[in-house]
């Protein structure tokens, strides 16, 4: 019935975003799809996570991101985290403060699942993205879940790398990294609070997996700095927006570029 309902609003373009149930492992998830409504060819997607204690509602209006990801033929979809154990929504990324024991990358890889056999996907174009602790879980997706997400981007998250974490993926991984340098939150320079990489340590990680050997850098304005890693051989890149000052935020167009965009 689900299925019958989303074809006649994709055919009459009256109705492209709505709220979905997913029970997974017992549990009941939720999240919530925004697809182009001009689209006249599979639409890719992005998975845009929230942050710790958020809500998907609250990353819909405080990333804006379907005004940017539409006009590419790009759905969006919103999952909203779990309850953790103290009550406080969270990602489970293997760390002490998310409280959480879910298996979300399963949950998110069944979400894939769903919203393309509702939708018409192009599943060669599928990406993650998240702020805060869902852009820990985007890293944690990159390492878990590359058979079926393209690239991947994190505002403000840091890399979880765990001694279970199975990052022996058979291809290279692009990724794009926003931080601020008095982020209060999650630590920009090591040591890290939790003992995640931060963006150096990503940085050299994922430079060292995907053999990335050269180095470019872009002064955007006086306060942001883009440095982009990558390698002559591949189109691959791990790209890092600098944002002297930035504090734990989602950054907007007062910093001379929009992370949505």
């Amino acid at each position: 019935m689900v299925k019958y309902f989303l074809y006649i609003c994709l055919f009459y373009s009256f109705c492209f975003a709505q709220w979905f149930d997913l029970n997974y492992q017992g549990t009941n998830r939720t999240y919530y799809v925004a697809y182009p409504n001009n689209s006249s060819e599979p639409a890719g997607l992005i998975i845009n996570m929230h942050g710790f204690g958020g809500t998907a509602a609250g990353q819909i209006s405080g990333t804006q991101m379907n005004n940017y990801a539409h006009p590419e033929n790009l759905a969006v979809v919103y999952p909203q985290g779990a309850n953790s154990s103290i009550g406080t929504t969270s990602w489970n990324i293997g760390t002490f403060w998310d409280f959480s024991a879910q298996d979300d990358v399963g949950f998110l890889s069944a979400v894939i699942d769903d919203i393309a056999s509702n939708f018409d996907i192009n599943l060669n174009r599928v990406y993650a993205c998240g702020f805060s602790n869902g852009g820990y879980m985007t890293y944690e997706l990159a390492c878990e879940l590359s058979d079926k997400i393209t690239a991947f981007g994190s505002v403000a998250g840091n890399f979880m790398l765990n001694s279970n974490q199975d990052c022996n993926n058979d291809r290279e991984i692009p990724i794009i990294h926003f931080h601020g340098t008095n982020d209060p939150t999650v630590d920009y320079s090591p040591p890290s609070f939790d003992q995640a990489l931060t963006v150096s340590e990503s940085i050299d990680y994922w430079s060292e997996f995907n053999s990335l050997d050269l180095e470019s850098y872009e002064a955007l304005n006086s306060n942001v700095e883009i440095y982009t890693y990558f390698k002559e051989s591949s189109s691959t890149q791990f790209v890092h927006y600098k944002v002297n000052g930035g504090q734990h935020e989602w950054f907007w167009n007062s910093w001379g570029f929009n992370t949505s965009q």
